[in-house]
């Protein structure tokens, strides 16, 4: 029935589609982290200037994606898709020959982190247009859990491909191609438009006050605040935790764990593989359990990375390579579990017409905390020559957040899931 009424297997290509692109982006924003002492020393610069690297890829994202989802809602998936994924992919792919100078390379970072604002903005129409409402938690955990999984699979590789003998610019070069892979699979698989049945069933089954929120009517309500607050905090989180992990566990004592890259670039595996398991189980959760509502996924991850960040600043969790990996990987749950809640929350309390916008605003609002996290990681790194201030305010963003989401609750209680009239027009 369900596949006959519009929801046709094709949502898991479009599924598919939507992973490479966050993947790939992911790939070229960590490929330069656990190696960043190399880029440091190549580009003449101390370690602080270097990490502003990381900072301006992150800058550009927030800039772009709280308007990157008029590009999806506007234009299209496809236009969306393939726009962010040139602007990763391109300056990459020639980092050999532009990546000598430290003001050009920056320059690329800000292009390349255009990138996610308009990737990250076609989650919600693919989620909402595509899947059904049962499926909403696990095709945006999925999806989500691609963040992780890029972030792994650059931060593993680029150290190999360097100690291979490359220079760190080959290593960007090379990381590149899956963007290209990524270009090719979004222009042929995701013009398809969704069915009709399923756009006019969505908006039947939309309550009438969501249904009445246009773009500017939603700046007006308490849970669009209050929702780009929790995500800047987790973001700050998120990306410290993506950025300067790695660099942290190669870099020298005292400045940091002592590890060296490659041992860095494994270890640091251990909390984003965590988190791609995380994310998936956190779309389920969100699902089956708590029944679409964020609350508890969004405390549990704030909780855990409150408990758990501000140790791995301590000597004797540092200086104990089991409980540093403990630590790391529960991190990385928290982080990690809320993602699919607040997706999901985003895409039930707005109508489809502006999710991809909301989508836009929330993350790109919220990803100023994940600039804002680097840039003053950056500055405690220059000004006490050491990671673990940066690490230890991991904690005190997380303890903000929890009280943050206490105070997220839906335009109304009774909008939070679809009206029963609406949801019998819906294909299933």
């Amino acid at each position: 029935m369900g596949e006959k009424a519009g929801y046709s297997s094709y949502r898991w290509a479009m599924l598919v589609s939507a992973c490479l692109a966050i993947m790939s982006v992911y790939v070229d924003m960590i490929a330069i982290s656990p190696i960043l002492g190399d880029v440091a020393t190549d580009l003449k610069v101390e370690m602080g200037a270097a990490t502003n690297l990381m900072m301006g890829f992150v800058l550009a994202t927030a800039c772009v994606l709280i308007w990157g989802g008029v590009v999806a809602d506007k234009f299209g998936v496809t236009v969306a898709t393939v726009l962010g994924l040139l602007c990763a992919t391109v300056p990459a792919s020639l980092m050999p020959m532009i990546g000598h100078d430290y003001g050009i390379v920056m320059a690329a970072r800000l292009v390349q982190g255009a990138s996610v604002g308009f990737v990250f903005a076609v989650i919600g129409p693919t989620v909402v247009l595509w899947f059904p409402p049962q499926e909403h938690g696990l095709a945006g955990g999925i999806i989500i859990a691609c963040i992780p999984l890029g972030s792994a699979l650059g931060g593993l590789i680029s150290p190999m491909i360097l100690a291979a003998g490359s220079s760190w610019q080959g290593v960007v070069a090379l990381l590149s191609l899956l963007g290209w892979g990524a270009i090719l699979a979004a222009i042929v698989i995701t013009r398809r438009p969704p069915s009709p049945a399923v756009l006019e069933g969505l908006m039947q089954a939309m309550q009438p006050a969501a249904g009445e929120i246009t773009f500017k009517k939603a700046f007006r309500l308490p849970m669009t605040w209050i929702g780009a607050l929790v995500v800047f905090f987790n973001t700050w989180n998120l990306y410290c935790f993506l950025n300067l992990i790695p660099p942290y566990l190669a870099a020298p004592s005292p400045m940091g764990v002592g590890l060296g890259p490659l041992m860095a670039g494994k270890l640091a595996l251990a909390g984003t593989i965590v988190g791609i398991v995380a994310t998936i189980a956190g779309g389920a959760f969100f699902d089956k359990i708590a029944k679409g509502n964020q609350k508890l996924a969004v405390l549990i991850g704030f909780i855990l990375t409150a408990l758990f960040a501000f140790p791995m600043a301590l000597p004797s969790v540092y200086g104990n390579l089991l409980l540093l990996i403990v630590c790391m990987m529960l991190v990385g749950w928290g982080l990690n579990f809320m993602g699919a809640s607040i997706n999901g929350f985003i895409a039930m309390n707005y109508p489809p017409s502006i999710v991809g916008r909301m989508v836009g605003w929330w993350f790109g609002f919220g990803t100023f905390g994940g600039a804002l996290g680097l840039y003053v990681g950056g500055k405690t790194i220059g000004a006490t020559g050491s990671f673990k201030t940066a690490i230890a305010l991991l904690s005190v963003a997380a303890v903000i957040g929890v009280l943050l989401d206490l105070f997220l609750k839906p335009q109304q209680e009774s909008t939070k899931e679809p009206s029963a009239e609406g949801m019998e027009s819906l294909p299933t």
